[in-house]
């Protein structure tokens, strides 16, 4: 554990700090998306690939939280993780098909499609098998019950789920599911959708490295507490 880490796990163990920020960027998203530059928000521009970066973390911290205790309730909770953070690193990347030469250029930057991958069709079959495999995995080993000891305790990380819920909002309004009206008032739609998207991510990882870092309160041992009751 490196000095900064062990330092918020003293100062802000439930990374509430962290999750407030993440909140203010959120909302901080529509002004800055008037103010950077138009292709930021292009297809495989800086956003979207600042998001790869972030979900590739997410996986990495997974993996690392796995590999350190295999058989603990946390551990399994990273394991079942890594699928989901495989599958959005994977879409945003359009399944490697932004790695080809684009097919051609348009209003909103140049334009990638899976759908000139071979082995495209494949892809939500596989998909759905991790996803299947992670919630059987779950499952078996009792993940749900800890994060029922998680939410009993109020270690949860709620912000979080609203950040992502909000983030969720901010990219569907990118993407023009607006009234009429309302549409003149996101005129960079597409940086918008892109930096509500990186913030919802990010909010992910936070929440992520809340879950993996909980621990249970240790009870107190039955004859420990009536021999202090005897003194």
């Amino acid at each position: 554990m490196n000095p900064l880490s062990a330092y918020l796990d003293r100062a802000d163990p439930h990374r509430v700090t962290l999750q407030r920020f993440l909140l203010l960027c959120l909302f901080l998203c529509y002004p800055l998306s008037r103010m950077v530059p138009v292709d930021w928000g292009w297809e495989n521009g800086v956003v979207e690939n600042t998001q790869v970066v972030v979900l590739l973390a997410g996986l990495f911290f997974a993996c690392r939280g796995w590999l350190r205790k295999p058989k603990d309730a946390s551990s399994m909770l990273a394991l079942c993780a890594m699928p989901v953070w495989m599958i959005l690193a994977g879409r945003e990347m359009s399944w490697g098909a932004v790695f080809l030469p684009p097919l051609g250029f348009g209003p909103d930057g140049p334009i990638y499609s899976s759908s000139i991958l071979p082995y495209r069709p494949a892809v939500p079959f596989v998909a759905g098998l991790l996803v299947l495999g992670s919630l059987a995995v779950g499952w078996r080993t009792g993940v749900h019950r800890h994060l029922k000891s998680i939410v009993a305790h109020r270690a949860f990380p709620w912000m979080c789920v609203v950040i992502v819920l909000g983030a969720a909002l901010g990219s569907t309004i990118g993407e023009g599911h607006l009234p009429g009206f309302a549409r003149d008032l996101v005129d960079r739609s597409e940086v918008l959708e892109e930096m509500a998207e990186c913030v919802g991510y990010l909010a992910m990882v936070t929440a992520q490295s809340v879950l993996l870092r909980y621990k249970a309160p240790v009870k107190a041992a039955a004859g420990v507490t009536q021999a202090g009751a005897v003194n």
